[in-house]
């Protein structure tokens, strides 16, 4: 991606971050330390989802492997180069910290 490329879309993020922060502000008075508390917990989900997405990713592959070992069958491992793996690694990670956090 080019430098010009991501500066423009962080612009457009933190202008609809702003705004809907914003919006937000109107509606219902939300305490300044809200946004810290909001960072933390994105923080948090971050880290759970490098550690789904890398055990997913493991796991696939060593049953790639194991299919492979033990039938004729041919199962290419980019087979887990799929847009699928990252998204439901995503949900189960924010799934995991809800019920982890018991919200």
């Amino acid at each position: 991606m080019y430098l010009v490329d991501l500066m423009f879309f962080l612009g457009v993020v933190a202008v609809t971050t702003l705004s809907a922060r914003a919006a937000a502000r109107m509606v219902r008075p939300v305490p300044a330390r809200s946004m810290g508390h909001a960072i933390r917990a994105l923080i948090d989900w971050a880290g759970m989802f490098v550690i789904f997405f890398g055990a997913n990713a493991v796991l696939g592959a060593a049953l790639i492997l194991l299919v492979r070992g033990i039938t004729p069958n041919f199962i290419p491992v980019y087979t887990l180069d799929n847009i699928h793996l990252l998204v439901l690694s995503a949900v189960q990670a924010f799934v995991f910290q809800k019920w982890w956090k018991g919200e």
